[in-house]
């Protein structure tokens, strides 16, 4: 593409809404929690997905299409996001599925990805099931559950931590954690003395509090949900005489603990996490992505928002890979070719038979 080329097509997508253009536009469908009490995951991850799009569509997009997110709320529901997955992946002008938000919105996904032969990038979500066994079509970009709970459970060890309880949701996304924390505990020595569950979407964490805390405390409790449940039960927790540690996923959201941690004298608690510090500038992929942010008129930086940027990066190089014409199956083929990929200091691999994008989990703890 020459320079002219390059500075028509900007021009161009800049100016399409203004003249009534309409380009022949690369579309991509993503389903997300955009409302409901875990909407702070996806309004993050897509709007640093957003700003990495907005991005590539600025300096002309692939050879002057503009890439475009048709973007749907699920509110964190698996009904809700079957139906918009359907929606979807019947379109044939959509041309993969990104950026889903959870383990169980991600399952009721995979039939479609089958069905309808539809690349899968990026869901945020460790699962074991988008990894095992390998499907050609799901491409991960984040690190395991399994690898963040052999993290966690490392620091726990090093904590003193001997016992060990478990809150965890109450689908598909709370399982995939209990094992992994199970078996990484049994590793390292730590016995699991008791578990209970939470539902979805939910802050109902009384008779949780009951189980964990009173009947039979251990030394550090172990969470598998969302950040409102986990903030809810951190504070009941507290509240019933717990003084041990918290340990969670990545998946709650370092920001929203932060922030309504902050407010309680004793909330210590670490948390994975599967991307660099968002503050961070002297990594270039950090620096990019806070640009990109500010370019877009956000200037929150976060992991979440950092993770979504990222998966947009790994994607644009996908499209840039596939060979033409462009179809679903062309960028699959595009993402299997990425191979070894460098960010800008944050590093990752995708080649056949091999979609696990990156392994690597640094701890984050909270006071």
């Amino acid at each position: 593409m020459t320079a002219l080329a390059r500075w028509i097509a900007c021009l161009l997508l800049g100016l399409a809404p203004q003249l009534g253009l309409a380009l022949d536009e690369i579309r991509i469908g993503a389903s997300a929690a955009l409302s409901g009490p875990a909407a702070g995951l996806g309004q993050r991850f897509h709007a640093g997905a957003k700003a990495g799009l907005r991005q590539f569509n600025a300096q002309g997009g692939l050879n002057g299409r503009p890439l475009r997110l048709q973007l749907l709320d699920d509110a964190y529901e698996a009904d809700r996001a079957e139906a918009n997955t359907r929606k979807l992946a019947e379109d044939p002008a959509v041309l993969a599925l990104f950026g889903y938000v959870g383990t169980p919105t991600s399952r009721m996904a995979l039939p479609y990805v089958r069905r309808h032969g539809i690349p899968f990038v990026a869901a945020y979500t460790g699962a074991s099931m988008l990894r095992e066994p390998h499907n050609p079509l799901v491409f991960n970009i984040r690190a395991s559950y399994m690898e963040e709970a052999r993290q966690l459970a490392t620091a726990m060890k090093l904590e003193g931590v001997r016992s060990l309880n478990v809150l965890y949701q109450a689908d598909l996304f709370g399982r995939a954690g209990l094992e992994a924390i199970r078996d990484a505990a049994q590793a390292q020595g730590i016995q699991v003395l008791a578990s209970d569950t939470i539902r979805r979407n939910t802050a109902e964490v009384a008779q949780a509090t009951q189980t964990l805390v009173r009947q039979q405390p251990a030394d550090a409790i172990f969470i598998v949900s969302s950040y409102a449940s986990t903030i809810a039960f951190v504070q009941s927790a507290r509240e019933a005489g717990f003084e041990g540690r918290f340990f969670v996923l990545s998946f709650a959201g370092l920001e929203h603990l932060q922030k309504a941690l902050a407010k309680l004298p004793r909330g210590r608690l670490t948390i994975a996490q599967v991307v660099p510090n968002a503050l961070d500038r002297s990594l270039p992929l950090v620096a990019d992505y806070q640009q990109a942010m500010i370019e877009a008129g956000d200037r929150q930086f976060d992991s979440i928002s950092l993770e979504g940027y990222m998966a947009a990066r790994v994607l644009v190089e996908g499209l840039r890979r596939a060979k033409p014409p462009l179809s679903r199956e062309s960028l699959a083929a595009g993402l299997d070719a990425i191979g070894d990929l460098d960010l800008g200091g944050f590093k990752l691999r995708l080649r056949p038979g091999q979609h696990e994008g990156s392994s690597w989990v640094g701890l984050r703890t909270l006071p």
